[in-house]
Parts: structure tokens; sequence; C-alpha cells
């Protein structure tokens, strides 16, 4: 009996060590599950706040070049109605020139955020509604701007061409240039029917990047708040 009591003490010893083992390594288990955690939010508020920039800096981008596109519309209409009524006496500015046969097209977003995003995997958002903004916006909208930015690329090299043939830089009093162009024939340009074509199309490439900044802004600003929402509910 005595032994047997003995041997009954041992093995409630020794399954009250074996409990405290799990217990301990399931203690370990949640510490190492939760920093892990708490890594991954850190990780994920770093790539929030990173996006939260590149749309920022997209949004101040977009906004200055609709800023542009209007005064290059208005160079534009200037040189278009010159052209179109055959005025040889319209005086122009060198800048009005330069600004007419711009289109606007010349834009790069930023991205550096969502490629992070993309390295890290997509699953670091935990907001599901979120990370489907987020990837729409980068993969959708602004990759359909970038293919509408193509828009006229294929001629692009026979414009400038014109250019060069029919207008000169111009420069400042000591000959250095300055932004601006100045016909080399004034009669001459104004009456080329090409000239008149190549203003009558980027006017119209303005209007549709106008109305594409327009869209792509707002759809940069709806996503930047979502983005802010969820950083300020993280803190």
């Amino acid at each position: 009996m005595l032994a047997e009591n003995k041997f009954s003490k041992y093995l409630i010893y020794a399954i009250g060590e074996i409990v405290l083992v799990v217990i301990g390594i399931l203690i370990a288990l949640s510490l190492n599950n939760w920093n892990q955690w708490q890594q991954q939010r850190e990780k994920e508020t770093t790539i929030l706040n990173d996006l939260k920039e590149n749309l920022e800096s997209n949004i101040r981008l977009l906004e200055n070049e609709m800023k542009y596109i209007k005064r290059c519309n208005r160079s534009g209409e200037l040189i278009y109605q010159l052209v179109k009524n055959e005025n040889t006496n319209g005086l122009i500015t060198p800048e009005d020139w330069h600004r007419a046969v711009l289109n606007g097209g010349n834009l790069i977003l930023s991205q550096e955020g969502y490629e992070s995003l993309k390295n890290n995997g997509f699953d670091i958002i935990i907001n599901a509604d979120l990370k489907k903004e987020i990837i729409f916006l980068f993969e959708n909208v602004h990759l359909g701007l970038l293919r509408s930015l193509q828009w006229g690329a294929s001629v692009q090299a026979a414009n400038d061409k014109f250019i060069l043939e029919h207008f000169y830089v111009n420069n400042d009093d000591e000959g250095n240039p300055i932004f601006g162009m100045i016909p080399r024939d004034y009669k001459n340009v104004i009456k080329n029917h090409y000239y008149f074509g190549l203003i009558d199309i980027t006017r119209g490439q303005r209007s549709v990047y106008l109305e594409l900044y327009s869209k792509v802004l707002k759809d940069n600003q709806r996503v930047l708040q979502l983005i802010k929402d969820e950083l300020d509910e993280s803190e």
C-alpha cells in the first residue's frame, strides 16, 4: 500500500509536470503568434502609409496636369481659330505656339507603395474591401489611363518632324533656349492643312485626357480617404 501511494504521488507529480510543460508551450506559441501578428500589422501600417503618400502625390500631379491642360486649351484655341480662319495678322506668343501642340499625355503616376504591397502579398491588408479597392485602382484605373495615354503615339514621330521643320526654338537675349517656339514661315504654317489637322486632333486629345484625369483624380481621392480611415482605426 505504501508503495502504491508513493507511485500515485509520483504519477500525479509527473502529470502535473507534463501539464505545466504543455501550458508553457501553449503560452509560448500564443506569444509568438501575437508577435507575428503585431509585426504583420506594423508592416501593413507602413505599406498603407506608403500608399497614402503615393496617392497624395498622384492627386497633386493630376490637379497640376489638369490646370496645365486648361492653359494649353486656351493657347490651342487661339491657334486653332487663327489657322482655321487663315488670319495672317494674329499675334501669338511663342508659348502659345508651343502649348497648342501639347496634349497633356505625359503623365506617370507614383506606385512605389503598391509595388511594396505586391512584394509583401496582398493578404497583408486585413480589410478585404480596402484591399479590393486598392488593387482595382492600380490594376484597372491606373493601367487603363496608361493605355489611353498611348493614343496618338504612332504618329508622334511624324508630328515632331513637322514641328522641327516649320518652327525654331524660342531663345532669350543671350541665345539660351526658353519655353516656346516660333514659326519659320508664319503664313505657310497657318495655311498648312497638316498643321491644322495636328492642332485639331491635339485639341481632341486634351479634351479626352482632361475627362480621364478628372475621373482618375476622384478615384484616387476616394481610395486615399479609405486608407486614411483604416489608419485612423488602427491607432
